[in-house]
């Protein structure tokens, strides 16, 4: 049997590693875990070929082997030969292969599975799904958190990926169930005898430099290169996730784009029927439209599409290279886009 883990949430990727290998094996005595960042295709196909004593299966679990193979391998006849691997499984036996920084598997390695291979996404809960987790979480915790409350908490940590994904999925920013789960133990300390509300989660769990990441994209958008210079020294210098600024530009661009198609209708308006969690967002938006050049909207999706085209070529690989990009792209004088 084989078994491929993908995420992209850590948290539902262990979980899922360790449930297939209770299951193939519930003592865990023939049960072995592997760096894939130093193993080699035939260290694995080597672990995974040989059985037990007395003829019984193994389960081996190779972490973070597919991705670190898929950089370093060439292609034609140097690329790795996955159907190799999985033919070498024993049919007792059971390899995982656990994949968190993937959000699915390859085409080239789909194909090579066998058919009867289990896929497991490690895809978050969202929107009502992720307000019902949060929910079950605390309760688990003997405590409780209205609907309102847990609602209220997955907005203030993901403001604009909690409800759905990103269209783009290179600017999605998935919520860490992990870091919700942490921050509920903590809220739900704090409450003690009684539940968690609003306020706790105001005063305890730290927000992140929204306003600060909202006025810098917006300086982006607008082409003022000088303003959205400064902020990003800011930001960086505050320890601010450059993935996360990049997946919220990125969000905003999409988001730019549609309210410059809605023509002149209420901006709040037309976030609140894409189902925005905060549809004052688009408010902030069109103002920063309003500052910029005509086009500006379908000039910014160019740019942040060629954007994406170069992190997915490897011309760009650094999140900062390609916030530094946009941002001079959209410069009033800039000849790029």
């Amino acid at each position: 049997m084989i078994v491929f883990i993908v995420g992209p949430d850590p948290s539902l990727v262990r979980d899922a590693a360790r449930r297939h290998a209770g299951k193939a094996d519930p003592d865990g005595q023939s049960t072995s875990e592997m760096d894939g960042n130093i193993a080699s295709m035939s260290d694995v196909i080597g672990a995974i070929s040989s059985v037990g004593f007395f003829s019984a299966g193994r389960v081996v679990i190779v972490n973070d082997f597919v991705s670190k193979t898929n950089k370093t391998a060439g292609r034609g006849k140097n690329a790795p030969d996955w159907s190799a691997l999985f033919g070498a499984v024993p049919e007792p036996s059971t390899l995982i292969l656990v994949e968190p920084s993937m959000a699915s598997v390859p085409v080239g390695i789909r194909k090579a599975l066998p058919p009867d291979a289990i896929v497991v996404e490690g895809d978050p809960p969202r929107g009502p799904s992720l307000v019902k987790w949060i929910r079950a979480r605390a309760g688990n915790l003997d405590s409780d958190i209205s609907d309102a409350d847990a609602r209220f908490l997955a907005e203030w940590l993901y403001p604009q990926s909690w409800m759905q994904r990103s269209n783009n999925p290179a600017f999605d920013r998935p919520p860490s169930l992990a870091l919700i789960g942490s921050e509920l133990d903590k809220l739900a300390t704090a409450a003690d005898p009684g539940a968690i509300t609003r306020r706790h989660i105001e005063l305890l769990v730290h927000q992140g430099d929204n306003d600060r990441i909202f006025g810098f994209i917006d300086a982006v958008i607008g082409g003022n290169l000088a303003v959205a210079t400064t902020e990003l020294d800011r930001l960086i210098e505050a320890g601010e996730d450059p993935h996360r600024m990049l997946a919220q530009l990125g969000q905003t661009v999409e988001l730019t784009a549609i309210l410059a198609s809605a023509e002149r209708r209420e901006p709040a308006a037309v976030g609140k029927e894409i189902g925005l969690a905060n549809p004052a967002r688009m408010n902030a938006i069109a103002r920063s439209l309003r500052g910029s050049s005509p086009g500006g909207a379908n000039r910014a999706l160019r740019v942040m599409t060629t954007a994406d085209r170069m992190m997915k070529t490897g011309r760009l690989r650094d999140p900062i290279d390609v916030i530094q990009y946009v941002m001079t792209s959209l410069a009033p004088n800039s000849k790029r886009s």
